[in-house]
Parts: C-alpha cells; structure tokens; sequence
C-alpha cells in the first residue's frame, strides 16, 4: 500500500478543491446578446409579478457565483419580501431602463421592478466568457437616485 506524504495529502486536498471550485463555477451560458436580454426579461416578468423566487430561479442556472452565494441571497429575497410590499406596495409591472456595453465582454441591463408606491432597480452585468453570457453579478434594491447617475 503506498504511503501518503503530507505533500502528497496537500497535492490530493489541492486537487480535490480545484474540482469543486470549478464545478461550483460551472454555468449555463447563453449564446448571444438577444439571449441575454431575453432572460432578462423573462426574470423582470417574474419580479413585476411578485414572483420574486422565481425571478431568482430563472437567473441561477446562468449564474457564475457560487451555487451557495446565490441561494442565500434567494432566500434572503424571499424572507424579505413580505416586508418590502408592506413598504412599497405590491408589484405592478416591470420597465426596461436601459443596456451599457463595455468593451466585448460585459453587458449592463438596468431595469425597474414597478410597485404601487416606488420603483426598485434591479442591475444584471453579464460576462462573456469563453463558452457563452453569463450572469456575472446583479443586485436589486431601494436607491433609485442611481439610475440618475449619468
């Protein structure tokens, strides 16, 4: 029976957490501009539904975060939506406000959930990376004062 070194060990754990890293990195991609505002779209019709989770759920698949990461911020959505029509009222729609590229490689889509008594923004950066767009990271929340930031 061979005998594992502890550098050995180190090399094997190394490894290991390569392999989960990248399979935790691992996304769906999609394979061009239309596809990607297509998604989106189909993520804003769920939100200006209320239908925030599975807003969420439709972005996960195409997400390069960490699986993990993106669940917690799900979870947290849905936690906190009660709160958030109790403030805002509830969702009434969705708007598109606009795209910004830059370079090749990002795609910003900037929308509007559209409730009874405010609008929440909602921002998408899509990376292209070497297999197709993915959902780089994306945020939602009260400051409206940035879309004005031009």
């Amino acid at each position: 029976m061979p005998r594992l070194t502890p550098s050995a060990l180190l090399a094997t754990l190394a490894a290991l957490a390569l392999g989960s890293a990248l399979q935790v990195a691992h996304a769906d991609t999609l394979k061009s501009e239309a596809e990607v505002r297509t998604l989106a779209d189909k993520v804003m019709a769920q939100a200006g539904a209320g239908r925030t989770d599975d807003a969420y759920g439709l972005l996960s698949p195409y997400a390069l975060v960490d699986i993990r990461a993106m669940e917690n911020a799900r979870t947290h959505a849905r936690s906190s939506r009660m709160a958030i029509e109790a403030l805002v009222g509830n969702s009434v729609g969705y708007e598109f406000i606009r795209s910004e590229k830059v370079g090749e490689s990002l795609i910003k889509l900037t929308y509007i959930e559209k409730t009874e008594r405010q609008a929440i923004p909602w921002q998408f950066i899509f990376y292209k990376a070497p297999t197709g767009w993915a959902v780089s990271t994306f945020s939602n929340g009260a400051d409206v004062d940035t879309l004005f930031d031009h």
